[in-house]
C-alpha cells in the first residue's frame, strides 16, 4: 500500500477527477463521504469551498490523496460491496493515523488500473475552522502505510524489487540503482562480513570503512562500482554501517580494519594482502585508484 499526497488550490477540478462517474474507464464509485452535500460533484465542491472560506488566507486548502494497493492484493478488494467496504475502512484509518480528523472528505474508488486504488479528497480547514497541519507528512505517510500494510496483511513488495522500470532512470539514477540492487542482493545471502565482502568483490564492488579524524573508530561505510562511490547510508538505510553490523555482526571480530585501509574489489599496490586491502597513506596513490575519483557533479 502506498499513498501519494498532493496539495491543490481548487476543489472543483479535484472532485470532478476523483468522482468522475461519467468516465466509463474509471467507473468511479463514491465509497464514503463526510460533511458534504453529495447530490453531485458541484454540490460536493461547493460544500468544501464554503468551509474553506473560514480561512480565506489559506491559498491551498485542498488535499488529494491516491491510495494504491498492490496487484497481488486484488483478491482482497473484489469489485463488490465487501471489497469497497474494506478499501473505505483502510482509507479512513489512514486519515485517522495521519491526524486528519473533524473535517470534510470524500473517498472514491477507480477501476482503470490493474491494481486496486481509490482517491481521497479532504479539506485542510476542519469543521471548527482550524488548519490541519501537513508538516512532515511525507515521512509520517510512509510510516502509516507500512503500519496499515502489516495490520491488514497486505502484500509487502521486496525491498530490492527488480520490477522498477530501469529504462526510465537517468544515467546517475541508474548507477545508484544498480549499485544498490547488487549490494542488497549480496547482503540478503550473506551471513558474515567475509561472505558480504567476497560477494561484492566477485562483482567488482569496492567497500571502504570511513573513520573519524585522528581515530581508528569507524563512523561509516562507502561502496564503489565503476568509479561511482556513495556512502552506504545514502544508498539504502539497511546499508548504513550500524545496520550492517546489526545484520552481519561486529566487523572487528572478523576483519582487522585500520584507519588507513580500505577493502577493494581488486588487489592493487604492493601493500595489499589476500583480502584485497591497500595502504591509503600515500595520497598520490589515491589519485590513481578509481575508488577515490569523485563523480562528476550533475548540473
Amino acid at each position: 500500500m502506498i499513498a501519494k499526497i498532493k496539495t491543490r488550490t481548487d476543489f472543483g477540478g479535484i472532485v470532478n477527477y476523483a468522482n468522475d462517474q461519467k468516465n466509463k474507464k474509471k467507473c468511479a464509485i463514491l465509497l464514503a463521504h463526510e460533511g458534504v452535500c453529495a447530490i453531485n460533484n458541484k454540490t460536493i465542491a461547493d460544500s468544501f469551498q464554503i468551509q474553506a472560506s473560514m480561512r480565506p488566507k489559506v491559498k491551498s486548502p485542498v488535499k488529494h490523496v491516491s491510495l494504491a494497493f498492490s496487484s497481488q492484493d486484488i483478491n482482497r478488494f473484489p469489485d463488490n460491496e465487501e471489497g469497497d467496504a474494506l478499501m473505505a475502512e483502510i482509507a479512513k484509518k489512514w486519515m485517522e493515523q495521519m491526524g486528519i480528523r473533524n473535517t470534510q472528505y470524500i473517498i472514491a474508488r477507480h477501476h482503470d488500473t490493474k491494481h486496486p486504488h481509490c482517491h481521497l479528497v479532504f479539506n485542510r480547514i476542519d469543521n471548527d475552522g482550524n488548519l490541519i497541519s501537513d508538516s512532515n507528512e511525507r515521512i509520517h505517510n510512509a510510516k502509516v502505510c507500512r503500519t496499515l500494510t502489516k495490520e491488514y496483511g497486505l502484500y509487502f513488495a521486496p525491498k530490492n524489487s527488480k520490477s522498477r522500470n530501469k529504462s526510465r532512470l537517468r544515467p546517475y539514477q541508474l548507477r545508484k540503482y544498480n549499485l544498490r540492487s547488487a549490494t542488497l542482493d549480496a547482503l540478503a545471502v550473506s551471513r558474515s562480513w567475509n561472505d558480504f565482502f567476497g560477494i561484492l568483490k566477485s562483482q567488482g564492488i569496492g567497500m571502504r570503512f570511513n573513520h573519524t579524524d585522528n581515530s581508528d573508530k569507524i563512523r561509516g561505510i562507502s561502496f564503489c562500482q565503476n568509479e561511482y562511490s556513495i556512502a552506504g547510508s545514502k544508498l539504502d538505510r539497511d546499508l548504513s554501517f550500524n545496520r550492517l553490523c546489526a545484520t552481519l555482526g561486529n566487523v572487528a571480530a572478523e576483519l582487522v580494519v585500520q584507519p588507513h585501509q580500505a577493502i577493494t574489489p581488486i588487489g592493487g599496490g604492493g601493500a595489499s594482502n589476500e583480502l584485497g586491502w591497500r595502504d591509503d597513506k600515500d595520497k598520490d596513490n589515491q589519485r590513481t585508484e578509481p575508488f577515490y575519483k569523485p563523480s562528476k557533479r550533475r548540473r
